[in-house]
């Protein structure tokens, strides 16, 4: 919403109109016999009467948009619940300025706007968490309330099945062990999203994508680029066939560290890392059309 254009335009519009605003009168010369007209007095009464203008002009303004003026925030302004789940991404791990990493940054940008009077973020992200653990969690029930009350969902995961494989046999890995992987990982992503469809059909969900966390640590060209560009694409067409996702693809954000984006374990975001992330978020959130998808509930101010 462009908040200050249509400001503007709107005072335009209300000077060229005919609005009465009742004034006080000029005393005359008759009434000012005998009294003593300071021009303290004088100047009162003409603040007195421009603050009264001014006060009118605020209230249609107020009427026609159904803003409170002073905060911006519609009159009808909701609290929205915002269930975040996932891995560390989602947890903030690394996040030095402990703001749950994208999450709380993520509220903070979402909070700005009119129709949003407070985001309650329920963060149920942990380290380490792979699909198969999320999805079992959410057969057996354990967010259906959660799911069934929120208006947005972020998932981060898929970071800690990749590394599953990498753990199975470090010094003999083959590009063949990922591709059996990523058939299992396709289905249980399939399946949460099917499992979150159950429990609330129309919630926005934002679907983001991970990094290659090796690529400081190797200098020599390995296959998880493309591995992990292969399982975020499958994540995007997940999303992408839901008609009510946004994918956000994150691998070029830590492609290095030369912008100083990495924690010092050398694996998580750090709070730069985070804010990055966030931006990328953001920016991929309104370019999917996040407030139509919220029937104009969630959206960023411009």
């Amino acid at each position: 919403m462009k908040l200050y254009t249509i400001f503007f335009i709107s005072c335009l519009l209300l000077f060229g109109c005919s609005i009465t605003v009742d004034e006080p009168q000029a005393p005359t010369e008759k009434q000012l016999v005998g009294q003593e007209v300071t021009p303290s007095l004088l100047v009162d009464e003409e603040t007195a009467s421009v603050e009264e203008e001014s006060s009118s002009i605020v209230q249609i303004l107020e009427t026609i948009f159904q803003l409170e003026w002073a905060s911006k925030k519609s009159v009808d302004a909701k609290e929205v619940s915002y269930l975040a789940l996932g891995d560390s991404l989602t947890r903030g791990i690394g996040d030095e300025k402990n703001k749950y990493g994208y999450t709380n940054r993520l509220v903070e940008q979402l909070e700005k706007w009119p129709n949003v009077k407070e985001i309650n973020l329920d963060n149920r992200g942990k380290r380490g968490r792979r699909s198969d653990q999320l999805l079992a969690l959410l057969e057996k029930g354990h967010y259906d309330e959660a799911l069934a009350n929120a208006d947005l969902i972020t998932i981060t995961i898929g970071g800690n099945d990749v590394m599953k494989v990498v753990k199975s046999d470090l010094f003999d890995l083959k590009k063949e062990m990922f591709d059996k992987e990523l058939i299992s990982f396709q289905a249980r992503y399939l399946k949460i999203f099917e499992a979150i469809r159950f429990r609330n059909p129309n919630v926005p969900i934002v679907a983001i994508g991970f990094y290659n966390p090796f690529s400081i640590i190797v200098d020599e060209v390995t296959p998880f680029k493309p591995i992990i560009h292969e399982w975020n694409m499958e994540i995007q067409k997940l999303a992408e066939a839901d008609g009510n996702a946004c994918f956000i693809p994150i691998e070029d954000l830590f492609d290095s560290n030369a912008d100083m984006v990495y924690h010092t374990d050398f694996f998580h975001p750090n709070s730069n890392g985070y804010e990055r992330m966030t931006e990328r978020i953001v920016e991929t959130m309104k370019t999917c059309k996040i407030e139509e998808m919220s029937a104009g509930l969630i959206g960023f101010e411009e």
